[in-house]
């Protein structure tokens, strides 16, 4: 079975906002949903790569 993987790597500073955090959760679930992504990779030392490891954990719960 082919893998569909999405990598983020983003800025070390970021403006967090409600927002931002509703966007990307929406784009992962689409991600997951709709292309079939399954695998996830992150950066390091980035503000925005931890938003993104934490929404795609607590999204994993919903889509194991």
């Amino acid at each position: 079975m082919k893998t569909r993987t999405c990598c983020f790597i983003g800025h070390r500073a970021i403006f967090e906002s409600e927002q931002l955090n509703v966007t990307l959760r929406v784009l992962i679930e689409k991600l997951i949903l709709k292309e079939n992504v399954d695998t996830f990779l992150f950066g390091s030392k980035s503000k925005f790569n931890t938003l993104c490891l934490k929404i795609v954990t607590e999204i994993k719960e919903k889509y194991p």
